[in-house]
Parts: C-alpha cells; sequence; structure tokens
C-alpha cells in the first residue's frame, strides 16, 4: 500500500493537471467566444455598408476579419493599421504642399470604448488639437474629419509654413499608444526675372531710365492655391511711385511684376519677392548718375557675356597678327 505521502504527490500531480485542462478549456473558449462575436460585429458593420452603399450610390469595400493565430487574438486592444490592414507602430512621414489641405491618416482597429485624440509637438510644448470628433484647436484650420469606420483623420486646410512638425495620434488606454506623423512642407519655386526672362541678383540702371521686373511664383504641386508674392523694398512697403501689376498665369506658374517709369537713386536698394516667410528672393538695384556710371553693364549676366565677347575678340586679333607675322617671314626667306 502506497504510503500517506505518495498519496498525496498523486493528488497534488492529478489537481494540477486538472487545472490546466479547465483553463486551457476556458481560455479556448473565450477566445471562440471572442471570434464569433467579433465575427458577429463585422458583418453587423458589412451590412450596414451595403445599406449605405445602395441608398448613397457609393461602393464601399467589406470589412475583412482579421486572422487569429494559433487560437488566440494578436491584438487584445486597441492597435493602428495602415489602408491594408496591417497593424503598424513606426512614425509616418508625410509631405505637403504649401496652400493646399491635407489629411493626416490615424486608423484605429478595435477602439471599443476607448477615445482618440490629435496633438502636436513642437518647441513651444504639446497643443491638443481634437479630442474623438470635437476640436479643440484655436487655429480654425484644424479639424477632426472621420472616415468611417476607423480612420481619424486630422483635416489641415491652407497649409502653412508653420504646419510643418510632428503631429501625434493618440489613443486613452493605459499606457496611451501613440502613432507620430512628421510633417514636412514643401514650398513653391520663386525666381525674379529681368525683361529677358534671365533670374537676376544684380541690375545696375541710370538715372531716367526705365526698370520692370518680374517675380515667378511655380508651386511645388500643380493646383496648390498659392497667394501671389508681395513685392517690398528694403524689408518695407515699395514707395508710391513703384507699380505693381499681376499676369494671369495658370497652375503651374502665378507672375508678379513691378515697374519704375524714370528711375532715380533713390530707387537704389534690395527689393525682395516673397510667399509669407516662406519662400523668399531678391535682387540688389542700382541706379548711378551721369555718363560714366551709365557705362556700367546692366547686369551680372550682361557683364559675363561682355568680357567673353571683348576676351574672344582680343584673342581674334592676336591669332591674326601672329599669322600675318608667319607669313610676312616666310615671304622674306
Amino acid at each position: 500500500m502506497p504510503s500517506g505521502a505518495a498519496w498525496g504527490s498523486r493528488l497534488f500531480l492529478v489537481l494540477t493537471m486538472t487545472t490546466i485542462v479547465i483553463a486551457n478549456y476556458h481560455r479556448q473558449r473565450d477566445n471562440s467566444i471572442y471570434r464569433e462575436h467579433y465575427s458577429d460585429n463585422v458583418r453587423m458593420q458589412n451590412t450596414a455598408r451595403a445599406q449605405v452603399s445602395e441608398e448613397n450610390g457609393v461602393q464601399l469595400p467589406p470589412m475583412k476579419l482579421p486572422h487569429l493565430r494559433h487560437h488566440h487574438v494578436t491584438h487584445w486592444g486597441p492597435y493602428f493599421e495602415n489602408a491594408e490592414g496591417e497593424g503598424i507602430s513606426e512614425s509616418q512621414t508625410v509631405a505637403l504642399h504649401l496652400g493646399t489641405s491635407a489629411l493626416l491618416d490615424c486608423r484605429v482597429a478595435m477602439l471599443a470604448d476607448k477615445m482618440v485624440m490629435w496633438m502636436r509637438r513642437s518647441t513651444d510644448g504639446v497643443s491638443l488639437l481634437t479630442v474623438g470628433k470635437n476640436t479643440y484647436s484655436s487655429d480654425p484650420r484644424y479639424s477632426l474629419n472621420f472616415q468611417y469606420p476607423n480612420n481619424w483623420r486630422l483635416a489641415i486646410s491652407s497649409v502653412q509654413k508653420e504646419d510643418h512638425g510632428q503631429y501625434v495620434c493618440q489613443v486613452s488606454t493605459h499606457p496611451p499608444r501613440m502613432l507620430n506623423t512628421e510633417v514636412t512642407v514643401l514650398a513653391p519655386d520663386i525666381k525674379i526675372l529681368d525683361e529677358a526672362s534671365h533670374e537676376v541678383r544684380d541690375r545696375y540702371y541710370k538715372t531716367g531710365s526705365g526698370i520692370e521686373l518680374s517675380c515667378i511664383v511655380r508651386p511645388s504641386q500643380p493646383g496648390s492655391i498659392v497667394p501671389h508674392p508681395t513685392w517690398k523694398k528694403n524689408g518695407e512697403m515699395l514707395p508710391d511711385h513703384v507699380s505693381v501689376y499681376r499676369i494671369n498665369g495658370s497652375n503651374e506658374e502665378l507672375v508678379t511684376r513691378f515697374k519704375i517709369e524714370r528711375a532715380e537713386k533713390t530707387d537704389s536698394g534690395v527689393y525682395t519677392c516673397s510667399l509669407g516667410q516662406f519662400s523668399t528672393t531678391m535682387v540688389q538695384l542700382h541706379v548711378l548718375n551721369g555718363e560714366k556710371q551709365a557705362a556700367v553693364h546692366h547686369d551680372q549676366w550682361n557683364a559675363a557675356r561682355t568680357n567673353y565677347h571683348e576676351s574672344r575678340n582680343t584673342l581674334f586679333t592676336i591669332l591674326t597678327a601672329f599669322l600675318f607675322l608667319q607669313a610676312s617671314s616666310t615671304y622674306s626667306l
């Protein structure tokens, strides 16, 4: 007959195995119940999507049931996913075009009763933009644009230079789950051209001559809503005698010109053409008195071209003289 200690060991082993079997049974049953519940929820949402599609004439793709591996769920709470329904955790990088309206995606699966909020990080700290579908930002350009079924998109209208930086989509779990989006803003190309459509940085004029320069702006993306550029002289508004007018442009470029009928020495200075503080270019104008100063070349491009022609003419003269001397020496011999 086995001793009492042996019977006690066997009883303990039986109880332990029974506990493990019961625990596995309950876990599998819970997983099965969860999957059935989630499947029913997906079917209900697909039925609702079908009704919305039929009523509005818009074809909405059905929701997909995520694959549950090894009889247990991959995610037990809210998680972020991409457009293909795959889970993501890494930061996103988005390039926005100045003047356009933009949407930052934040797809949250299995949200349940949790809350989604958008925040913005900057050197000044963290500012709250949205909570749920409500906007808390004092800037009216920010809002929440929810896209069914789970995309909590942050909408930014009329993108500005100051909109660059880091945006955070946060879910109110414990600890909070966050998805970072790094935003860069692409600026338009901006140039100052002279009457011959050459880009200029320095120009020389004699007093009494006419001045007309063009500022050309090409948006970083066709169709971007970009305002016409602003001309300034030495950082201040242009004098009254300087005329500014716009040329009808297109989606590819905007043109703003300024004109001075009769230039004076006081018109010398630094003229800038800019879109706020984001895209700026400049030209230095020099208005000179007298015939001697009037002989100064109009700009560096013309100066370089003139120097090139002068050097070529000098070389041609030297070569001609050399050939003439060679011919004279041969004839003398």
